[in-house]
């Protein structure tokens, strides 16, 4: 008998590691080094730099006898030491009725963002010190935070999904939630893609945060159009702090031979920080030549020249200037 059961808990124990073994695992990177250089009014502000920005992606993938799909996701910015380093850690469960995320991951406004910096490969912005503005149209509010997400399947071209973060006891009033929605489409030549999301983060009167979000893509063969919109404020009623808008469009166009070109603009402002009838506002204006070296390795050259009006955001000053950025990037 102890012969015969030592027997079954070896089988047993190596079917486990059977079916384990059965899981797909991939290891993913992308490494991407850059030269910044600032022209700007406020001496703080003026100079060149070296950055780098690194990442590790580590997904295990197992589809069940019952059609599930499971997904467990480990990214890591090697950029970062210690328990800073972990970006992401989530399951993902998928099948016929949708997905499910489970862990810390983006919420779905992420999934349904839209924004001018969409057709821009490196995303460059100058946020002037001890500013409130916003530097794009795109998606506001979006964290990491341990969260449960829900995307239905496409349906028609229709996509939509929910989530909500739980920040833990000790923070449990500054909980958040996030909707969006998508409908895709094919036209004569390309397609088109319509995207809208909300995010809400809790908090007291002057901390509730809200930001929404919306646009269209356009895709004709090799050029592409996006235009967009976002929306966001910082408390509520008497204590409303921040008001903010921002309007954004962008172009891109693949030349052929690993060329590509793109330029994008945008304006944004904040009607609560007002003085002397002039609001907080942000204009920045961008240009991009991305050019594939070869599979897996490119280099971008990206030019941003912007414009800043303090307003009545007594922290912060004006500023103008511009900002140049070499990068090199390899995916592996």
């Amino acid at each position: 008998m102890r012969k015969l059961l030592l027997t079954s808990t070896a089988l047993v124990t190596a079917a486990s590691i059977s079916s384990y073994a059965m899981a797909d695992v991939s290891v993913t990177g992308g490494f991407e080094w850059r030269y910044t250089s600032i022209s700007s009014n406020v001496a703080a502000s003026d100079g060149t730099e070296f950055g780098s920005d690194n990442t590790l992606t580590i997904s295990f993938t197992n589809k069940t006898d019952s059609g599930l799909t499971l997904t467990g996701v480990y990214d890591v910015d090697a950029d970062d030491a210690g328990a800073t380093s972990m970006d992401e850690s989530y399951l993902q469960i998928s099948g016929g009725f949708g997905t499910v995320s489970l862990g810390q991951n983006d919420a779905v406004n992420d999934s349904f963002g839209i924004g001018e910096h969409d057709l821009i490969d490196i995303d460059l912005d100058f946020s002037p010190a001890g500013s409130s503005i916003v530097t794009t149209a795109g998606e506001g509010g979006n964290t990491d935070d341990n969260k449960v997400a829900y995307t239905t399947p496409a349906m028609g071209g229709f996509k939509a999904g929910y989530s909500i973060a739980d920040r833990g006891t000790a923070v449990q009033s500054t909980d958040s939630t996030a909707m969006g929605a998508s409908y895709d489409m094919a036209i004569d030549g390309g397609s088109i893609s319509f995207k809208y999301n909300k995010h809400t983060k809790d908090g007291a009167a002057a901390a509730e945060t809200e930001a929404s979000n919306y646009g269209v893509k356009l895709a004709m063969g090799a050029a592409s159009v996006i235009v967009a919109r976002g929306e966001s404020t910082i408390g509520s009623g008497a204590s409303q702090s921040d008001d903010r808008e921002a309007n954004g469009i962008s172009v891109s166009y693949n030349m052929g031979g690993g060329l590509k070109v793109g330029a994008s603009t945008v304006t944004a402002s904040d009607a609560k920080d007002v003085a002397s009838g002039v609001e907080e506002e942000y204009t920045a204006n961008i240009a991009e030549v991305s050019y594939t070296i070869a599979p897996g390795l490119s280099a971008n050259l990206t030019y941003l020249d912007f414009d800043y009006k303090a307003g009545g955001e007594g922290s912060s000053a004006n500023d103008s200037g511009s900002k140049t950025a070499i990068t090199i990037g390899a995916s592996f």
